[in-house]
């Protein structure tokens, strides 16, 4: 048996036996696991859609596709704010939220989908032999109430009275519309899908700009049966199963303040001890226009408690979350072939122009939800950190940590029930990407 078979056989019986005994990896899985995100610096400019191209072909992966228990998810969302605006780490955080929406939306999709289609193909046709004849304009008919109103009324109210009669005040013309084909083919499609998961893990995130200079926060998911299983033992809070050799934590985090503005959501890494570890960055910041500086430590403090809001919610949502996926999507296309008539009402003359028309149908509606809820007891900050970049903007952030030790150690700090215990106390136009911690055989 060869090692990757070896390793895949390891990890089923690990889920299926979790609760039973430790699962042993090798030193090389635990090094790639905390060695994939090192931080990577500024690069030459790169769309999110080029590290996206980049990361499959250096891992030899394709999105989607389920191989050796493991499946890789990309999403895309936009910044609604530019580098220069007060709102620009705001819009950021905001944009990787929405594209781990889109993930757990394709995830839920792939594994809970249903899809209900819908094709109609209509056309009427006249080839009546006075099919381009339009009957006469009745005399004492609309001619005449147009120069009584005409005679009544003047100004504003007068245009009301003529767009009550179906003609345009303006150029006080009638127009007359005979259509003399018309087809229309409709497909509707719509997926829905309803589920629970758990174990998305955030591979890798990245910060680009479109090619009109927009910004886009780009993320690498994946869920795996090691994922899977390493959520659950945080859900049921139990000792995790996994035994190897890892490294302070801290050394995978970036070397200075400026490179954790490159990450977003969290990472599973592993410590020295050998445990899975959750990483969740917090991400938020605020344009400090006040010189009083009591409001600036306010919007200082205010801003680093979003961010470990931020990266809480993070953690929650890798233990459990239930999604809804609906998209409705409409597409096909409408001919039609028609005569229309004007009349000069002043004049009494008429023109006839023949018109076909072609249009395409494509509309899309789609909505994507997640609930989670968990508990905090084991979390803790590993990290606090603030940088101002070059627009003048506060950024803010913290680092949270979950580890079974940390939750077993505040367990036993809690005094059971009925008895008393004592409480104790951006900058330039670029693109980044987070720092790698992970290689994709640690999932």
């Amino acid at each position: 048996m060869n090692k990757k078979l070896f390793l895949c056989a390891l990890a089923l019986i690990s889920t299926m036996y979790a609760n039973e005994a430790e699962q042993d990896i090798s030193q090389a899985d635990v090094d790639s696991q905390n060695n994939i995100s090192q931080y990577a610096g500024q690069k030459d400019f790169k769309t999110v859609e080029d590290f996206f191209d980049e990361f499959a072909n250096d891992n030899n992966i394709n999105y989607g596709e389920t191989l050796n228990g493991r499946a890789f998810y990309i999403s895309k969302a936009a910044a609604i704010a530019k580098e220069t605006d007060a709102d620009f780490a705001k819009a950021l955080q905001n944009a990787y939220e929405k594209a781990i929406l889109n993930l757990q939306g394709e995830f839920v999709k792939d594994v809970y989908g249903r899809i209900s289609v819908e094709k109609i193909n209509s056309y009427n046709q006249d080839n009546s032999t006075n099919a381009q004849v339009f009957e006469p304009t009745q005399k004492g008919g609309i001619i005449s109430q147009i120069f009584d109103k005409i005679g009544q009324l003047a100004g504003a109210s007068l245009d009301k009275a003529l767009m009550d009669l179906g003609i345009n005040p303006e150029g006080l013309t009638e127009e007359k519309k005979k259509v003399l084909f018309k087809e229309k083919f409709v497909s509707k499609q719509i997926t829905t899908a309803l589920g629970r998961m758990s174990g998305l893990v955030p591979v890798k995130t990245f910060v680009s700009r479109t090619g009109s200079g927009n910004y886009e926060v780009g993320v690498i998911g994946v869920v795996s049966d090691k994922t899977r299983q390493i959520a659950r033992d945080m859900q049921f809070r139990r000792k995790p199963n996994i035994k190897g050799n890892g490294k302070n934590i801290k050394e995978l985090l970036p070397d200075n303040d400026k490179g954790y503005l490159n990450e977003y959501g969290m990472r599973l890494v592993y410590n020295e001890k050998g445990e899975p570890v959750i990483l969740s960055y917090g991400n938020w910041g605020f344009l400090p226009t006040s010189n009083d500086s009591y409001m600036l430590d306010r919007m200082h403090q205010m801003a680093q408690d979003a961010a470990s809001q931020k990266a809480d919610a993070a953690i929650i949502e890798f233990i459990n979350t239930i999604i809804s996926f609906n998209r409705e999507q409409e597409t096909g296309e409408e001919v039609e072939r028609a005569i229309k008539q004007t009349i000069d009402l002043y004049s009494g003359q008429t023109q006839e122009v023949e018109s076909s028309p072609k249009e395409i149908v494509d509309k899309v509606m789609q909505s994507i939800k997640s609930k989670a809820s968990g508990n905090l007891r084991g979390i803790r900050t590993l990290k606090r950190w603030s940088y101002k970049d070059e627009n003048g903007i506060q950024r803010v952030g913290v680092v949270r940590v979950y580890s079974y030790s940390n939750y077993e150690n505040a367990t036993k700090s809690i005094a059971p029930i009925g008895q008393n215990s004592k409480k104790s106390s951006s900058s330039k136009k670029e693109t980044r990407e987070s720092k790698t911690v992970n290689s994709i055989d640690d999932f």
